[in-house]
This record gives C-alpha cells, structure tokens and sequence, in this order.
C-alpha cells in the first residue's frame, strides 16, 4: 500500500504563479487539439483561454476546500502549499490517458475518425468518472450521508468500475448518435483501451488499499497485509477480526491485482482477436462475455461487505446467504447477458465487415 507516492511543495510566494504557468500549458494544449480537428484560430484562442481561466479557478478552488483553515487562500498564503499526489489518482489518471492513446491509435488503423474518438474519450473519462463516483456512493449512501463533504474525496479510491461503465456507455451512443458514427465498429476500437485502462487503475486500487480481498491462508505466498490507515485494515478492527494494536490487517487476498492481471489476459486475447472479427460488435461482446465471468469470480472472493449487497434489505435472513449478490455480482449477470445477445443477434448471419450496419 503506497496512498501518496510523493508531495509537491510550492513556496508561498511561487504557488500562485506556477499554478498560473500549469493553467496556461493546460489551455494551450486544448487551443492545439482544437486547431488539429480544424477549428479557426479564433475558436482555437477561445478554447485555450477557456480551459486556462477553468484550469486556475479549479486550482484556487482545490487549495480553499483542501487545504488548512489558516492557509487556504492562494493569493494570501503564509507557509508552504503542500500538494500530495496520491497513488491511486495518479495510476487512474495514467490509465485513461493509455487509454485515450490507444483507443485513438486504434481507430486510424481501423479507418476511423481518429479525432472524433479523442473527443469521444475525453467525455467518457468526464461520465466514467461521475458514474462510477454515483454508483459507489448509492451503494454506500448511509455513511456520506453523515459527512457529504466526503462525497467529492475521489482521491481516496471510492470508485465502482461498473457505474463507470455504464456512464461512459450512455455519453458514448448520445455521442455517436449525434455526431452519426457508427456505434459498434467504434465500440470494437474502444473497448480493447478499457480492459488496459482498468488493469492500470486496479494498481491504484491496490496502493489506496480500497476494494481489498477476503481472508486467505496466511501462508499464501502473494498474501496482502495492510497497514492501520487502511480501509481493510479499520474493516477488519470495527468487525473484530483483529484486535487494537496490532501491526497489520489479517492476511487476504489481493483482489486488485488478481483482477489487473485477468484484465491485462483479456486485453491481449482482444488485440489478438481483433484480426479475427466476424462482425462489428463482435470484440464489444466478447469483453463483455470474458469480463463479466471475472468480476464475479473475483467479487466471490472480496471481503469489502462495505460495497453493499442487493438484498440486504431483507436483514438477517440475507446475511451470509449465497443468494445475496453483491451489487457488481447482479451487474455482471447483466452484462454477460448483453455479451451473448450481441453475439447472437448479429453474429447469426455474419456479413462483410464494409457493408455491415451499425
């Protein structure tokens, strides 16, 4: 468990202005993706400046919620402004932009709009994001309900991968329709960048310590144990299954990684398979059929009970019952169903990649 690989200090007098310089490179960045899609230099200005002048309230508005009660103001800071750049966001941020890279390389070689699929990526990561952030947060409603303050620390893990992939789903076919692409041949091209963007972000998971595992044999030579700042770690205390004091959580499975490492197979089965395809749609349905299957699997052996079950409601009765699917557990039923679907329906009389309909 790594939660901050390191912390940027910025002496009082210097923080506003190399916030200023980062804002500035953030805008001039976005005035060069919207002079390559081909916007005027005008419109390309004005989106530089937008995202510049965004970039910087974003940054004053982040040191007045985070920072200490006495050095919150940018402009009227009295010591240094120590900025800690967590793990987890880190490997998030580092898997949507592999992702966004990938997803982009693929459609040039598929014949895609390229820059349409970069559009496109950068507003799935914005729905990824919120829907995996609203889904953790229903499951889990009880506990923010109490400080909803929490509800905005995304930093400190607190994400549902299925919520983001539902949110992204919705943007991606409201983006499609409306800008008449295709959905999947584009969902083919895309869908291999999730698989390697969410085995990066399951690293994350695993530095935070969020999303822990089950109690395994102590002998388990890849057994984990985390610390007492841990999520696992104050799981396990507030339930008795260890006692005050002492140095580590009990042993369990590192479900993160077992996870990264099945999502990292089904990236490479995907790029290997991609040659292959019958029909479009055909590597969208075969994520869906290979993925589902995994996080069930894996779910079986989390020790997360935090993450809620579906019939919880029932109270005890439900507890412990294997009829009482966790949240994922009922998506991925879901999910592998649509899976089949796609293969059926558009698989039954497979037709010419060229002419095929979306």
């Amino acid at each position: 468990m790594l939660p901050v690989l390191f912390t940027l200090t910025f002496p009082p007098s210097l923080a506003p202005f190399l916030l200023a310089l980062l804002s500035l490179a953030i805008g001039a960045w976005q005035a060069r993706g919207a002079k390559e899609m081909g916007e005027s230099n005008q419109e390309a200005l004005r989106a530089g400046a937008l995202w510049a002048v965004g970039s910087y309230a974003a940054f004053f508005a982040l040191v007045r919620a985070l920072g200490d009660v006495d050095n919150n103001n940018l402009f009227a800071l009295h010591r240094a402004l120590l900025i800690p750049l967590h793990t987890y966001g880190l490997l998030i941020a580092t898997a949507f932009l592999v992702a966004m890279w990938l997803a982009g390389r693929t459609a040039m070689r598929a014949g895609l709009d390229q820059d349409r699929v970069m559009d496109l990526s950068f507003w799935i990561l914005v729905f990824a994001m919120v829907g995996s952030r609203v889904l953790f947060i229903m499951v889990n409603w009880d506990e923010y309900a109490q400080d909803p303050a929490s509800i905005f620390a995304f930093w400190k893990g607190g994400l549902v991968f299925y919520g983001g992939f539902i949110g992204a789903t919705l943007c991606s076919i409201f983006y499609m329709r409306k800008h008449n692409m295709r959905f999947f041949p584009y969902a083919d091209a895309l869908i291999p960048s999730v698989s390697i963007g969410h085995a990066i972000g399951r690293m994350g998971c695993f530095a935070a310590g969020c999303c822990w595992g089950g109690a395994c044999d102590p002998h388990l030579a890849w057994a984990a144990r985390f610390p007492p700042e841990s999520l696992a770690y104050q799981s396990q205390l507030s339930h008795g299954l260890i006692h005050a004091g002492s140095l580590f959580s009990m042993p369990i499975h590192p479900t993160q990684l077992y996870e990264s490492l099945g999502e990292l197979c089904i990236f490479t089965l995907l790029t290997l398979y991609r040659s292959r395809k019958r029909f479009n749609g055909e590597i969208l349905a075969l994520y869906l059929c290979l993925y589902a299957p995994l996080r069930a699997t894996v779910e079986l052996l989390r020790g997360d009970e935090e993450r809620g079950r579906v019939f919880n409601f029932l109270g005890p009765i439900a507890r412990g019952a294997f009829w009482n699917l966790s949240t994922s557990e009922l998506i991925s039923v879901g999910i592998f169903a649509i899976g089949v679907s796609i293969f059926i329906i558009r698989g039954r009389a497979p037709r010419p990649l060229a002419t095929a309909a979306a």
